[in-house]
């Protein structure tokens, strides 16, 4: 990933993009509160030249229905019209009753303000703001006055009013946004301290069984040590010395298994990803161990499926698979059998470890991936004589190692055994 696509990223996280959001709608609130008014005028403005135009193109001393309609048609905007001869006469008016008095004092009275090149004039008062236009046609020799007035208060309160909506708004926005954010801190902060803690808990159940499962071998060798100093020569010294060695090999497996699984677990976080043929890695491991099988004399029926393909590190996927064989083996008694099966189900690969013993009791079944979890079915553990290790977190380690490579792992009580099983997502070719 590139630095800019890193800087993307992290400007676009949903927190930036939050208050990115509210700083595009203040501003756009802002701009709205500038703008609008000088937009709502220049509207307006506009809409009373084109009134003007009609009237210019219109015979004013003969209006007839089809002018009177078309002036009608713009009492929508709420103009004050006033159209008057040169006899200060009306000829048009919006109003529905108009007095002398009024003509004379905004159109006889003020006859010198009218001009043919009409302007629209805007006056800001203090509790009103109006658009004025005072016009003067000239039309077959005659002259005709046109006043048109808009009041454009109700507009700029109207804007007012949503400015203020839209403030109170954004303002109740960051108020929430600021509560959710330092919500979402607490909740993090809470989760982060359970995190902690579940850690901590986690350290102390795995220093607990490492010191349990150390414990019996060297109470084991310290008793068997304090008998050849007391009895010295009255007891079979060389089985005591076979007991020792036995004891401490298991302790040797113990801490090599420990500092094989802390590796394991730092290499996983940057292991080599690539096509992975796990039908003849299975049939690898069982060619392997063929004759652990057969010296111990326990049945093995396998299926697997050709070219059973996936995306992942062989090395540790020979690992999971291998436990599941060591773990099926080490609970499986002479004369029973194992099997394995390898298929595809669904655009993943399904590996399956069966093997004919005791069920586990379901109370136990989630507990058997935890690390060091023993359960009483487990048989005597398989010494270095077979050329296999007893693996203390082999469970353990294959949910761990399925997990990174983004599949799934269970197990499962039969009628007359116990089946383990891996889903991993298919490579098509």
């Amino acid at each position: 990933m590139t630095k800019s696509s890193e800087k993307r990223k992290q400007i676009w996280n949903p927190q930036n993009r939050g208050c990115f959001l509210i700083l595009v709608f203040v501003l756009a609130v802002c701009i709205y509160a500038v703008c609008c008014y000088p937009a709502y005028a220049a509207l307006k403005t506009r809409t009373i030249y084109q009134l003007y135009d009609e009237l210019e193109n219109m015979k004013l001393s003969d209006l007839d229905d089809d002018d009177i309609d078309t002036l009608n048609e713009f009492q929508k905007e709420k103009f004050e019209v006033m159209v008057t001869d040169e006899d200060f006469q009306k000829i048009y008016t919006s109003r529905t009753a108009v007095s002398r008095d009024y003509i004379d004092r905004y159109i006889k009275n003020r006859q010198e303000e009218y001009t043919e090149n009409a302007k629209v004039m805007q006056r800001n008062l203090e509790l009103r703001h109006v658009l004025i236009l005072k016009g003067k046609i000239i039309d077959d020799g005659h002259t005709f006055y046109v006043y048109i007035k808009k009041d454009v208060q109700s507009g700029i309160d109207i804007i007012k009013g949503t400015t203020i909506y839209f403030l109170v708004i954004i303002m109740v926005a960051i108020f929430l946004y600021y509560v959710l954010s330092k919500k979402g801190e607490w909740e993090k902060e809470k989760q982060s301290k359970q995190s902690d803690y579940q850690l901590l808990e986690s350290q102390r159940e795995f220093v607990a069984n490492i010191s349990h499962e150390l414990k019996t071998p060297l109470a084991v060798v310290s008793s068997q040590v304090e008998m050849l100093e007391i009895a010295g020569d009255k007891i079979d010294r060389t089985y005591y010395y076979s007991s020792i060695h036995e004891e401490l090999d298991k302790m040797s497996r113990m801490v090599g298994e420990l500092l094989d699984f802390s590796m394991l677990d730092n290499q996983m976080s940057a292991m080599e990803m690539s096509r992975v043929n796990v039908s003849e890695m299975v049939e690898y491991l069982l060619l392997r161990y063929d004759a652990v099988f057969r010296k111990n004399e326990i049945k093995i029926e396998q299926n697997v499926e050709k070219k059973c393909l996936v995306y992942g590190n062989r090395m540790y996927l020979e690992r999971a698979a291998n436990n599941y064989l060591m773990n099926a083996f080490q609970h499986t008694e002479q004369g029973k059998c194992i099997r394995v099966t390898l298929k595809k189900v669904k655009k993943r690969i399904r590996l399956e470890v069966y093997n004919d013993g005791e069920l586990i009791k379901e109370d136990q079944i989630e507990h058997i991936w935890d690390s060091f979890y023993t359960t009483s079915q487990k048989k005597t553990p398989v010494t270095s004589e077979n050329n296999v290790r007893n693996v203390g977190l082999g469970l353990f380690v294959v949910r761990k190692i399925v997990t990174k490579h983004k599949g799934t792992c269970g197990v499962s009580n039969q009628e007359n055994g116990v089946l383990f099983w891996i889903q991993i997502p298919e490579l098509t070719e």
